[in-house]
């Protein structure tokens, strides 16, 4: 069936219990395009909610990813879980990244330059969130611009290779057709559901924990003031209520004679605040751990050596790891399919993260000085690199000795 919209054709594959799936056959490049505008689940979540998402994601023979996607955005909202995931993020891309010939190591600097653009980096970012979310499929919209766009989440069924147009309409891209090869690429890293799954019942909870508490906080933050008296004429019990009103926000009443006043103070009834905030608590520990490894880099530390330990963990282990798969993605997909576009990369190019030591330049200087002793070192590099206008080479001046004085007689006898 083809459906026309604007100028765009497309042919799509059909879900049916009479007809199995077929594939595309000729595809517009722009499948963003035709991608229909639906209402995003915003509701409530429960676990409920993220065990049935779940479910429907898995589904083996018609799988629908659009509940459990719009649940992770829901929860996105989290600050706790921005920061770790902003500071994750910052650890695996933040290093310089280079393009080298396999045969001799080196760097080619002008084919690292054609990377340093801000379309590349937006690969490089949507790449990382696949670690987040199970998967990130990119469209090349305009050849011309390289301008990429994130065919959204919830429209794609990863395990069948399909976008759907609709989330739970019948009709599709299969995404790994070839025809598609030079303009989608597809990110899947071994995490089915990706890391937040693991984290989604911390965030139900933390949500929950604060919203009971917001509702506590409403309802016996203000203590309850009661009066009792023996006056039963009501223009008397008219002014009490109305000195009752005006005692919570003034503290000051003139009430009949014969009123007891009570003030019900049940906001420290059961410890409240331990109850909460250690459950909130306890979620922010548990976020931290999963993406991070550890607790100290976005909690409060009391040990810097441990705290060390964890950055430690989280830049050489975990980061690392982030960058070899993201190296291998790179690789294997992206730079092929530059070449295709006209990018000069060949075989023998290799994208790679830059895993040198960074060094101060107060020690960089002292490694530099100390090979002068023994070495000579290019001026114009030096100049260069610690940004020392030098002119020339200072002259080495002699150095002048001093006439030996001649021993006198005395010396020559003990």
């Amino acid at each position: 069936m083809k459906i026309s919209i604007g100028q765009k054709n497309w042919e799509f594959g059909f879900i049916s219990q009479a007809q199995p799936a077929t594939t595309l056959k000729k595809q517009d490049k722009a499948i963003i395009m035709g991608l229909a505008k639906e209402f995003t689940d915003r509701s409530r979540a429960d676990i409920q909610k993220w065990r049935k998402a779940l479910t429907t994601a898995d589904n083996p023979e018609n799988p629908r990813w659009a509940p459990y996607q719009d649940l992770v955005d829901n929860l996105m909202t989290d600050g706790h879980l921005k920061a770790t995931i902003q500071v994750r993020k910052a650890a695996t891309l933040s290093n310089r990244f280079i393009v080298r010939s396999k045969k001799t190591g080196k760097e080619v600097p002008e084919k690292t330059s054609l990377l340093h653009k801000a379309w590349f980096h937006k690969i490089l970012a949507s790449s990382f969130d696949a670690f987040l979310r199970g998967y990130t499929v990119l469209e090349l919209v305009d050849p011309l611009t390289m301008k990429w766009s994130v065919i959204p989440r919830r429209n794609i069924a990863p395990q069948l290779g399909r976008i759907y147009f609709e989330v739970f309409g019948d009709k599709f891209a299969d995404y790994k057709n070839p025809a598609f090869k030079d303009h989608v690429i597809e990110f899947s890293p071994d995490d089915y559901f990706g890391l937040l799954n693991d984290v989604i019942p911390q965030l139900i909870w933390k949500r929950n924990a604060q919203q009971t508490w917001a509702d506590f906080s409403e309802r016996y933050g203000v203590p309850l003031i009661t009066a009792t008296t023996n006056k039963t004429d009501k223009q008397q019990l008219d002014r009490i209520e109305t000195m009752l009103k005006a005692l919570g926000q003034s503290a000051q009443a003139v009430l009949p004679e014969g009123t007891v006043i009570t003030i019900h103070d049940q906001a420290t009834k059961g410890d409240p605040y331990k109850v909460f905030q250690e459950q909130i608590k306890t979620a922010n520990e548990e976020i931290s751990k999963r993406l991070l490894g550890g607790t100290m880099l976005t909690d409060n530390g009391s040990s810097r050596s441990q705290s060390e330990v964890h950055e430690r963990t989280l830049d050489y282990k975990i980061s690392e790891n982030d960058r070899m798969s993201i190296e291998f993605f790179v690789n294997d997909t992206v730079i092929p399919l530059l070449a295709s576009h006209g990018f000069a990369f060949t075989d023998d190019d290799e994208f790679i993260f830059d895993r040198s030591e960074d060094l101060t330049l107060k020690d960089h200087w002292n490694i530099v000085n100390a090979a002068l002793n023994h070495y000579e070192i290019n001026q114009n590099w030096v100049g260069e690199t610690f940004n020392i206008p030098i002119v020339k080479p200072r002259e080495k001046q002699a150095q002048i000795q001093e006439p030996t004085q001649p021993k006198s007689l005395w010396q020559n006898f003990r």
